[in-house]
């Protein structure tokens, strides 16, 4: 029973997170403790200091940009790749349109849990090497890059 409700608990997550939150709802998940997380009013621990930007911009070259493009608008040959195979390519990062949630929190939800349709953009949850502070440096930076 307890694999049954997870399962069902997963699904409704990813339905969550796939429609993008756009009706104004923040997207909730349920942590290992069982506590329930509401990513739009979780608040971001990390100082956006210069250290900071430098960290989540060598986190963002390395593990986003390939997607994203290097400015973070979305341009680059793997969204053309997406699109072209009728796929929703990556999001523009330098924009005003955030459909998966604006807040901090919700953008380190969707950094460390993914998104999309069967999570086409997986998160960095479970990488090696990769700790919440790197992922909350990563938002600092994505935050610097709107224009």
């Amino acid at each position: 029973m307890r694999h049954s409700l997870f399962g069902v608990l997963l699904i409704a997550f990813v339905i969550l997170i796939d429609s993008g939150c756009s009706n104004g709802q923040s997207a909730s998940a349920t942590g290992s403790a069982g506590a329930s997380t509401d990513f739009k009013s979780l608040k971001n621990p990390v100082a956006s200091t210069p250290k900071s930007l430098e960290s989540g911009k060598r986190l963002y070259v390395r593990l986003c940009a390939e997607c994203h493009g290097a400015a973070g608008d979305g341009d680059s040959e793997m969204a053309s790749i997406l699109e072209k195979s009728g796929k929703i390519p990556p999001g523009n990062l330098t924009d005003d349109t955030w459909n998966l949630g604006s807040t901090d929190g919700e953008i380190f939800a969707v950094i460390r849990d993914g998104s999309g349709s069967n999570l086409a953009m997986k998160g960095l949850n479970g990488r090696p090497g990769i700790v919440d502070e790197d992922i909350w440096n990563l938002v600092n930076y994505v935050r610097s890059l709107h224009k």
